[in-house]
């Protein structure tokens, strides 16, 4: 099956995984965040490609290579500041409670695998995300990973602090 990319650049195939290699992958963040809005909300949000780059910090652009409605097998492709691309694939959508994917491929040896899962759970005053990213890392990040492993940690953080502050609007 052939999954959109860009041809004039590098393609870089990662190994793909599922819900179950993401609790025991070798690099692993979980955060969670209370949100001011209802999980509904939440999902349209997520599905607008051009909120992401306004909270997730050195996304440039953001877009769905599927036609809605989204479910698993939907593709998606994210550029980064600086050019580097990621190839998504969600093996889990299940809008307003979770999505989950994971790369397909990238334009740069940083992963040889990759994944992100997003559990929304309604609460009295909007709803709670449980964002958890997981992944392998390769090439010069990973040579470089557990002097970078703390400051991934906080950067991951610091995205649901700025989408906490850009869904009180």
């Amino acid at each position: 099956m052939s999954r959109p990319r860009d041809p004039e650049l590098p393609f870089i195939p990662c190994q793909e995984v599922d819900l179950a290699w993401m609790a025991t992958a070798p690099a692993r963040f979980e955060n969670e965040v209370d949100l001011p809005v209802s999980a509904e909300r939440l999902f349209e949000l997520f599905a607008d490609p051009d909120t992401w780059s306004r909270w997730a910090t050195g996304i440039g652009r953001v877009e769905w290579t599927s036609p809605p409605p989204f479910g698993p097998g939907t593709t998606r492709t994210v550029t980064f500041w600086g050019g580097m691309k990621v190839y998504e694939d969600f093996f889990c959508y299940d809008a307003p409670r979770q999505m989950a994917f994971s790369f397909y491929g990238t334009t740069e040896r940083v992963w040889t695998s990759f994944a992100e899962h997003y559990q929304v759970t309604p609460t009295e005053d909007g709803c709670r995300l449980r964002w958890t990213v997981a992944y392998e890392p390769a090439g010069t990040f990973g040579r470089l990973h557990a002097i970078i492993h703390p400051v991934m940690a906080v950067n991951l953080r610091s995205y649901l602090w700025r989408l906490r502050r850009f869904c009180q609007g």
